[in-house]
């Protein structure tokens, strides 16, 4: 039957006792999640925030609505994530907090808690059941898959879209109870649905699950199949409305990336449905016991069968389905949170979006929590152990929901402590995941951070005869190369990079620095040159054309270059140094400037 909003205390439950219970639970997850106040950026945090040149301005707002949300780094970069709301997002935190984290974790635990409040609401209206509501809403906010979406800043993704999709559907839900305000309630739905497309394009399962639920909730016995057409045009026309704007934002989308879907690695389709299995397994693995959890694994595309990592894995997802149909002919209040487990995982199936390690991830499993947290609350509802009871309900019941917070709060807190940061995150990826080539890239990144930039060039050497054709291989080496002094090697892997993609400003960039360092003034012009023309917006860029400038000569040039650097970084002295040096010597013109103790290049700040 399908929700009506009405009659939703089968198990009573006062005014009262429902804020206290809602209040108390949204602080136990709040306190779960406490400790990620104090952690710091890490990983891509670094670029999408403190290097995002995009946060610091309102003209660049526009930006946000035509291109990935890479775009700022590397503009030719061809990219999948069309996110504007996300950077919308970004943008204001950056204005209240700067490059503090405390206040970006502290907006990304409240947004989850706001996620958690609109799963109660909606688990209320499916369920019609306000305990096993608050049983879901409690599974939901404390299962510890959600750690990578609530302790890493740039996972805020997922609770972000999920704010907008949960509105969506919560009033697609009252437009079902309420046919009177059908017209108010639907345009509200809609709004919101489009600013959840433009946060993450997972939405594109809201009009799938809407078709499912109508579909379940048709209530009709005749089996036919006119009926069943009859029943599927009914569904389709209420969900027409949320394909039209979904069509909208497809066009916005391919018109901003210039496509509908960049492939990062080419694989062969029976490649990925090889894959397949063991993916699932791995999510179904993960909300039943969510234990050893990390933010990479080491999954590669499958390219043969095999038994061990194709069959067995098939037979346990096959086993999982017919129980969880079964489920749903017993009880047909575990349909639509079935719909609500299973249609949100199946756009991480298209596996050609990904690259080999990075085909899974615990943070793709946030919406299809949803419909597992109500699947185990309707469980728990109708475990019976005696007549014991407790604040008026079950007492069973209520001891084991206390034991699975417990264990799933520890649990959190455990799979958090990797993103205090970044050097407890990058060493925490290669203990757990030490044979993915993101895993060696981070520990060499990590060793160089430190200094070590020795052990660095070694890890990237291991790398590079598997990775020939890497950009990230060759550009990393040519870095490590310029930073020890060995500039032929620097320059033989940046202008291998720059060979591999030219759309990339920063080996240009480095290109151009090694070319000054070797003494090609006029070589080391043209890759700053090029460099500042794909991203003119790029911090350090033109304070490095402004000191090649300098050195050939060119004055007003090179004063106009420090000025431009100085409106994209008002913080950086040295800019404001070497200006007031040219004003000086302009103003009299046989008065040399000074060029420091440090030759020029060695004054340009790295990345």
């Amino acid at each position: 039957m399908p929700p009506g909003g009405k009659n939703l205390d089968v198990a009573p439950l006062s005014n009262w006792a429902e804020i206290m219970a809602l209040a108390c639970i949204l602080a136990v997850i709040f306190l779960t999640y406490f400790n990620t106040l104090g952690f710091q950026f890490v990983h891509d945090d670094w670029f999408q925030i403190v290097e995002n040149t995009w946060l610091r301005a309102w003209k660049y707002l526009p930006r946000y609505f035509a291109g990935s949300v890479w775009a700022f780094n590397h503009p030719g970069f061809r990219g999948t994530y069309y996110r504007p709301m996300f950077l919308l997002w970004f943008r204001l935190q950056y204005l209240a907090f700067g490059t503090k984290p405390f206040g970006w974790h502290l907006c990304t635990v409240f947004c989850h808690l706001g996620v958690t409040l609109l799963v109660y609401f909606t688990a209320a209206r499916l369920l019609e059941e306000r305990l096993a509501a608050l049983f879901t809403a409690l599974i939901f906010g404390l299962h510890p898959t959600h750690y990578e979406a609530v302790a890493w800043v740039s996972g805020v993704s997922e609770p972000l879209f999920a704010v907008f999709l949960f509105s969506s559907y919560l009033l697609y839900l009252k437009r079902r109870a309420d046919p009177g305000r059908s017209r108010a309630y639907l345009a509200a739905s809609l709004a919101f649905y489009a600013l959840a497309c433009l946060s993450k394009e997972t939405a594109v399962i809201l009009p799938v699950i809407i078709f499912a639920c109508e579909i379940a909730w048709s209530g009709r016995r005749d089996h036919t199949a006119r009926s069943r057409v009859r029943r599927s045009l009914d569904a389709l026309k209420v969900t027409a409305p949320y394909l039209g704007l979904f069509a909208v934002y497809l066009v916005a989308r391919i018109i901003s990336l210039r496509e509908l879907q960049f492939v990062k690695e080419e694989h062969s389709y029976f490649s990925m449905i090889l894959t397949w299995p063991s993916v699932l397994w791995f999510y179904i693995r993960h909300l039943l016991w969510p234990v050893r959890l990390s933010p990479f694994y080491s999954d590669d595309f499958l390219t043969k069968w095999d038994v061990r990592t194709v069959l067995l894995p098939a037979i346990a997802v096959l086993i999982a389905g017919v129980g969880l149909w079964l489920w749903t002919k017993r009880s047909p209040k575990a349909v639509v949170p079935a719909i609500w487990m299973v249609v949100p995982i199946l756009p991480v199936l298209d596996l050609r979006a990904f690259i080999n390690g990075q085909l899974v991830h615990d943070r793709y499993l946030y919406l299809p929590s949803f419909g597992f947290a109500m699947l185990m609350a309707l469980a728990l509802r109708h475990l019976r152990l005696g007549p014991a009871r407790l604040l008026g309900q079950p007492a069973a019941q209520l001891g084991l929901m206390g034991i699975i917070v417990l264990a799933m709060s520890l649990l959190v807190v455990k799979a958090t402590a990797c993103y205090a940061d970044q050097d407890t995150f990058i060493t925490y990826v290669n203990l757990t995941s030490p044979q993915g080539r993101i895993a060696h890239m981070d520990m060499a990144s990590l060793l160089g951070n430190h200094g070590h930039l020795d052990e660095a060039i070694k890890i990237y050497q291991q790398i590079l005869p598997a990775h020939p054709n890497s950009w990230d291989v060759n550009f990393n080496l040519g870095v490590g190369y310029y930073l020890t002094g060995k500039l032929p090697e620097a320059d033989r892997f940046l202008t291998r990079a720059t060979q591999i993609d030219s759309s990339l400003p920063d080996a240009l960039f480095y290109l151009g620095l090694t070319k000054l360092k070797l003494g090609d003034i006029n070589a080391a012009a043209a890759n700053v040159q090029k460099a500042i023309t794909i991203r003119p917006d790029a911090d350090h860029y033109h304070f490095a054309m402004g000191i090649i400038l300098k050195l050939q000569g060119n004055l007003p040039a090179a004063l106009s270059e420090f000025r431009s650097e100085l409106e994209i970084d008002p913080d950086n002295n040295t800019a404001r140094q070497q200006m007031d040096e040219i004003e000086a010597s302009m103003a009299e013109p046989g008065k040399p400037t000074s060029n420091g103790s440090k030759s020029p290049s060695e004054r340009i700040p790295a990345h």
